[in-house]
């Protein structure tokens, strides 16, 4: 019986301390789970998502064209100088003209012959004198007299090479007494009181070119000609399409040049800053990646809360994000290994850590 009973004696003892060891260890993790995590924060800064493109283009003028004579013939007079501001209607060459001259005043003299005749003609058809069909054939040589003498001015002016509008025409290519045709290049001409600067933008932001208020968006061009100074411009128009190959659109931006220091065929490195919205922003180290994607650690009431946050935009080691973070929220840094959500955190300095 006394053996009996020191068995189940120690039977009890070995369950309670069995018992004892039990709670302990699942106490232990329980403890272990609500102990607060020693992390690092940072407040979340509100960054608006800019960007700059760049593009290389080349200026051209705003009228620039390549003048030949219409009509061959000898050149009689060159009445402009390389970079010499000529105005619409400016002669330019004079082509030899002598016949003519002597053309338009024939056709002169026989437009008014047979305005004289017919006239003599519509007096004598009232008096019966001359049939009806006399005054038609009179009206018909008289009209045909106006018309000859219209081509034969027409055919002198040819012989006159002038400005079709106002610009800076370049060298000579032509001297008195050459012999010229349709295919000999007389200078050039352009208007650059305003370069155009035409450049390719990628098809994804064509978006951001429509503009509701109508304000043109500025760009600023450099060019190795004056590689210090900067040029501001403006994208003045837009092609009608996106080239379905490149998937680019074709922008073109007006430049300023009153006062001349720019010319047509300069090569120009662009650069359009985009305005974009504001975003949430936090140190790239503070980003996480899951099965649903990106997320980032908030510390709210003291607890770290699992906050998913979709990536907008990457700048100079920080991130953009688009979610439910806001300025001034707490993010964590520094100790997202251990963190779970609903975990008590300990925010430290990163001194103390």
């Amino acid at each position: 019986m006394i053996v009996l009973g020191l068995a189940a004696w120690n039977h009890e003892a070995l369950l309670s301390a069995f018992d004892r060891d039990s709670e302990q260890r699942t106490a232990a993790p329980a403890e272990r789970r609500s102990a607060p995590v020693k992390v690092i924060t940072q407040p979340v800064q509100i960054t608006a998502n800019d960007r700059t493109f760049r593009a290389v283009g080349t200026g051209r003028a705003r009228l620039s064209v390549w003048i030949y004579p219409s009509v061959s013939e000898e050149v009689s007079g060159v009445f402009f100088e390389a970079q010499q501001r000529v105005q619409m209607g400016d002669i330019l060459i004079q082509l030899d003209d002598r016949e003519e001259r002597l053309a338009v005043k024939l056709a002169r003299v026989q437009a008014k012959d047979a305005r004289s005749l017919l006239s003599r003609y519509e007096l004598a058809v009232k008096e019966g004198g001359v049939p009806e069909s006399e005054v038609d054939a009179a009206r018909a040589a008289f009209e045909g007299a106006e018309l000859a003498l219209e081509q034969a001015w027409l055919a002198l002016e040819t012989r006159q090479v002038k400005a079709p509008f106002d610009g800076i025409v370049g060298i000579p290519a032509v001297d008195p007494g050459d012999r010229v045709g349709p295919e000999t290049l007389i200078t050039g001409l352009d208007d650059r009181g305003i370069l155009f600067v035409d450049f390719e933008i990628p098809e994804a932001l064509a978006g951001a070119l429509q503009d509701s208020e109508g304000q043109h968006h500025e760009i600023t061009a450099i060019t190795p000609a004056y590689p210090s100074r900067r040029f501001t411009g403006r994208i003045s128009a837009l092609a009608s399409r996106v080239d379905p190959v490149r998937r680019t659109l074709t922008a073109r931006a007006s430049i300023d040049n009153s006062d001349d220091l720019l010319r047509p065929g300069m090569s120009f490195e662009t650069a359009w800053n985009i305005p974009g919205d504001d975003h949430a922003t936090v140190p790239e180290i503070a980003v996480q990646w899951g099965r649903d994607g990106s997320y980032v650690w908030l510390i709210r009431d003291g607890v770290a809360e699992r906050t998913p946050a979709r990536v907008i935009a990457r700048k100079a080691g920080r991130v953009l994000l688009d979610g439910p973070v806001g300025g001034g929220d707490q993010v964590v840094v520094q100790g997202v290994q251990r963190l779970r959500p609903n975990q008590p955190v300990e925010v430290v300095e990163p001194d103390d850590r």
